[in-house]
């Protein structure tokens, strides 16, 4: 599994959905005429495209993040909500660790989950699992569940990299409208604070053949063609939260919300102990009889 490709899996692993972030600019712009014309709030487009433009760049050379994530996703009259806590180590290899504590589904809590991701094995920890299981936590080998099942849980995951900051500002460049709406402090860390919409057409070409091709499945699966956003970018033309949504009345409803807590920091991310760790291969379907490490 290629990095880029694992992203999607690490994603889909922690059941990620969509979403971003930036930020920009003085609450009370300078509304001098510009070449190329100013949108509403007094700031000129050009200036907060370059300031999306920088984001990328920037994210590009990340190693490592934490992130608290939240989202609210709602289909066929239902809605789910969580909140967890996500450490997701890019380079030099892809490991992932999410954790949701519950969930409100349908307006009733219900137990959350542990996901842990190092190279193709994914870990995970939820009571119904646990049940069938007999052992706390159920690992899959992606390879080889695919080998056994025909599962595979890479074109699962395409939606997964959701929280992955350098993904995400790629496609924020997409946007045609984007403007600076004002500064915030998020975290104790005084940021500018973007708004814009962009077509999910438009933001797939923003994305590397693999991750594009990724993508594309996912976004013939969810029907979603436009997405909202906000994102509130620090000094350092770092995302210090992303918040993505589709637009009213859009079917599925959906938003993400991502505050990130720290960049490039150390992170320990490893297996639970093989003693507590289930072959999940057959309760997905495979009937291989592989253990993960």
């Amino acid at each position: 599994m290629t990095p880029k490709a694992g992203r999607y899996v690490a994603g889909a692993a922690a059941g990620l959905a969509v979403a971003l972030s930036l930020t920009a600019c003085k609450g009370t712009a300078d509304k001098a005429a510009a070449p190329g014309g100013d949108k509403p709030g007094g700031v000129h487009l050009p200036t907060a495209q370059d300031a999306l433009a920088k984001v990328s760049s920037q994210t590009a050379g990340l190693k490592s993040f934490r992130a608290t994530m939240s989202m609210s996703t709602g289909a066929s009259g239902q809605q789910t909500r969580f909140t967890g806590k996500l450490a997701y180590r890019l380079k030099p290899t892809l490991a992932m660790k999410f954790v949701i504590p519950s969930m409100n589904v349908g307006g009733r809590t219900s137990p959350g989950i542990s996901e842990i991701l190092v190279g193709n094995e994914l870990y995970m920890k939820m009571p119904a699992l646990a049940a069938r299981s007999g052992k706390p936590w159920v690992g899959l080998s992606f390879d080889k569940l695919k080998k056994s099942s025909g599962l595979d849980l890479k074109a699962m995951g395409d939606q997964g990299s959701q929280g992955d900051p350098t993904m995400n500002a790629k496609m924020l460049t997409a946007s045609k409208d984007v403007r600076s709406v004002g500064t915030e402090t998020v975290g104790g860390v005084s940021t500018t604070h973007y708004q814009g919409t962009f077509a999910m057409q438009d933001a797939l070409t923003k994305l590397d053949g693999e991750q594009r091709a990724q993508a594309q499945k996912s976004l013939g699966q969810s029907g979603i063609d436009k997405m909202a956003f906000d994102i509130w970018v620090d000094g350092r033309q770092l995302p210090r939260k992303m918040s993505m949504a589709t637009p009213p009345g859009a079917k599925p409803d959906m938003k993400m919300t991502m505050t990130y807590t720290a960049f490039n920091a150390p992170l320990s991310i490893t297996a639970p102990p093989k003693s507590q760790v289930a072959d999940g291969s057959d309760l997905m379907g495979g009937g291989g009889a592989n253990q993960p490490a």
